[in-house]
């Protein structure tokens, strides 16, 4: 049974409420402290105050906007090489699919209560307190990055909280979406012949493959407890691999969801031939931005031989790049034309960089391969990635096979374009 209809059902039931921003896994401090600074202002404009908030989320809040103005300063006496940085290509790690973040106000104020219990005294000092910051670090940069990187791990936890909360509905309507079960068994190997006797499965694995099938179902029937309880009667009646078989697909489906070009988003103008997809793009009116582009998403977009290019010129249904000061970076819509990046951000640093790579991804039609939803049983938001390694997945990854084949199947003339249909908000 085809469960496509369904995961489209699920798609709508989800979009049903107010949907949020899109909002990168991996945004840096400086896009949090942003997003931070709008949402004041348009609080202050409803309301007229400011909001009642967990003393958790406005405590990492203030230390990690005081540790970045301490870094800004110390910085205005060094130069760009020797500069206090908290991110860099070699610092991304990702968020794998089988270490996902999960953060509420009780988890954030742990954290932070156990990364202050470590700072030493003249760091821990300087970012509780009040007074002038000092123009001086107390210890060695190497030491001081490590544990001001942890400050600002809960600042940028409690940052998102503040930012996600006020969609609570939509992030809980999101956890049919999560795609565990389905890797889980299929990264374990475990199919219908595996589990055609509860009795021969070992103990070990019992909650393991009951938790990977539950969510497997959720996929399918977007209801948790009716889930836990047609697993519960499966392992009872020995029905498991029934159980399986049927839901399987949707599973599978909704996985899929992830990393395929929808059919709507499938771009008419894309040249494929001779080893080369050619893509217009609209000449930006400021010369340095020309290389930026070009050197960015042609180094990003190649693969054992084939290469992207963009052929710049004037295009009215063509990709343009706009900047707009404050703002997360975007696109306007899977397929889009707008690429808005932030006028505030140097197009030096390798956050600008990376994301003009990624945000092109989506002009292409694809989609992002990391979730977010809210755990109703934890009351805490989990997120992660799919695949660390890929560009649309994670800041660690970049352009591989995967995203070829992707592309090669959407807009190559040699191979057949079956449409696919959206989940993508």
């Amino acid at each position: 049974m085809n469960k496509l209809p369904l995961l489209l059902s699920l798609a709508v039931t989800t979009s049903s409420f107010a949907a949020p921003l899109h909002l990168d896994l991996e945004m840096s401090s400086e896009e949090y402290r942003i997003l931070l600074l709008k949402q004041r202002g348009e609080r202050s404009i409803r309301k007229g105050m400011p909001s009642a908030e967990h003393p958790g989320i406005s405590e990492a809040i203030r230390l990690g906007e005081r540790l970045s103005r301490w870094i800004a300063k110390v910085n205005e006496g060094r130069t760009p090489e020797t500069a206090i940085r908290l991110t860099s290509a070699s610092t991304r790690r990702g968020i794998p699919i089988d270490k996902p973040n999960m953060y509420s106000p009780e988890i954030i104020r742990t954290d932070l209560r156990n990364v202050l219990s470590e700072l030493p005294k003249e760091m821990r000092e300087v970012l509780v307190g009040s007074g002038e910051l000092p123009a001086t670090i107390p210890l060695e940069d190497a030491t001081f990055i490590t544990l001001a990187r942890k400050v600002d791990k809960s600042y940028q936890s409690a940052a998102r909280y503040k930012s996600v909360d006020q969609y609570r509905q939509w992030y809980i309507q999101a956890a049919a979406r999560d795609v565990r079960g389905y890797h889980y068994l299929s990264t374990n190997k475990i199919g219908a012949a595996e589990l055609k006797d509860v009795a021969v499965i070992p103990q070990s694995k019992l909650k393991p493959i009951q938790d990977a099938l539950t969510l497997v179902c959720l996929n399918d029937l977007a209801d948790l407890q009716e889930c836990k309880a047609a697993v519960a009667a499966a392992f009872t009646n020995n029905t498991v691999a029934d159980f399986f078989n049927e839901h399987i697909s949707g599973a599978q489906a909704n996985w899929e969801s992830f990393f395929a070009i929808p059919g709507d988003a499938r771009r008419k103008d894309i040249s494929w031939g001779n080893g080369v997809a050619t893509v217009p793009f609209n000449t930006p009116e400021i010369p340095k931005f020309l290389p930026y582009l070009k050197d960015n998403i042609e180094d990003e977009f190649r693969w054992n031989g084939w290469a992207l290019k963009l052929s710049f010129g004037t295009f009215p249904d063509g990709p343009l790049l706009k900047f707009e000061p404050g703002v997360v970076p975007h696109v306007n819509a899977l397929g889009g034309n707008e690429i808005v990046m932030d006028a505030n951000q140097p197009i030096e640093e390798y956050e600008s960089q990376w994301t003009i790579r990624h945000e092109f991804g989506h002009v292409l039609g694809l989609p992002d391969c990391y979730h977010e939803f809210y755990d109703t049983t934890a009351e805490a938001y989990v997120n992660y990635q799919l695949d660390v390694t890929d560009l649309m997945c994670s800041r660690a990854g970049n352009m591989n096979e995967r995203i070829f084949l992707e592309l090669e199947e959407a807009y190559s003339p040699s191979l057949t374009q079956v449409p696919v249909p959206s989940t993508q908000e």
